[in-house]
């Protein structure tokens, strides 16, 4: 990839989850990692610029604002959070959401999980225009750490599941897409009636990476979709929300 690795950092264990995710994933690519941090320096840190990726990058202001303002479009802005397990009802002002919402490049979210034992890349897939970037990126993820990629899509729309046969289509285009991308990785596709976040979650309980659009609704700017926001509140493994730009 040509864009970098940014890192938000800040001392805490989730963050230090996400700067090894980060490592680990920019060795693979040959990319470059960037830890920023907002906010006053902390005392004995030293202060340095984009160019010097083993220092940390200071910026000021809001937090998902000043991160949103540092990254480029082919970037991937990587942060941690604390929070796993499930919660039923809509949450808003979670800062991992606020972030993915205002970023214009990939995030990847990374949860305080033991990845070691975990296998296989999970992305979920309908038709719009994100599609080929959640193919191309999830493809490129199971052929770098040659793993299964299953590809979900979920004909699943609140409590009324609509027929199953509407995923089809999408999923054989996606599939097509994985093939050409990464003709080696063994690839499985799935359709599930379930609702999206419930099957994407399940499906990605012992994953080691979670592949999803960011889903904002038509005219709300940066907003996150309905599927992408329950995704990250009962977030379960490491999730790579992309845009038709990554």
């Amino acid at each position: 990839m040509s864009g970098r690795f940014v890192v938000g950092v800040g001392g805490t264990d989730p963050v230090d989850a996400a700067e090894a995710w980060a490592a680990a994933h920019a060795s693979l690519s040959g990319s470059r990692v960037v830890r920023v941090h907002v906010g006053a320096p902390e005392p004995g840190t030293a202060r340095s610029s984009a160019d010097t990726p083993s220092d940390v990058v200071f910026l000021s202001g809001a937090v998902p604002e000043a991160l949103a303002d540092f990254v480029r479009d082919e970037d991937i802005l990587v942060i941690g959070t604390g929070k796993t397990g499930f919660i039923r009802s809509r949450v808003f002002g979670t800062l991992s959401l606020q972030i993915a919402a205002e970023a214009r490049c990939g995030v990847a979210v990374i949860p305080r999980v033991d990845l070691r034992f975990r296998r296989g890349i999970v992305a979920g897939v309908k038709d719009d225009e994100v599609l080929p970037a959640i193919v191309h990126a999830a493809a490129d993820e199971a052929n770098a750490r040659e793993e299964t990629l299953q590809l979900i899509h979920s004909s699943g729309e609140g409590l009324v599941p609509a027929p199953i046969e509407i995923g089809g289509p999408v999923l054989d285009r996606a599939a097509a897409m994985a093939v050409e991308r990464a003709p080696n990785a063994r690839l499985r596709i799935r359709a599930s009636e379930r609702p999206p976040a419930e099957a994407l979650l399940d499906a990605s309980r012992n994953a080691s990476l979670l592949v999803i659009g960011a889903g904002h609704p038509r005219g709300a700017g940066h907003a996150l979709g309905a599927v992408t926001h329950d995704v990250l509140v009962n977030i379960n493994a490491p999730v790579l929300v992309v845009r038709p730009t990554a």
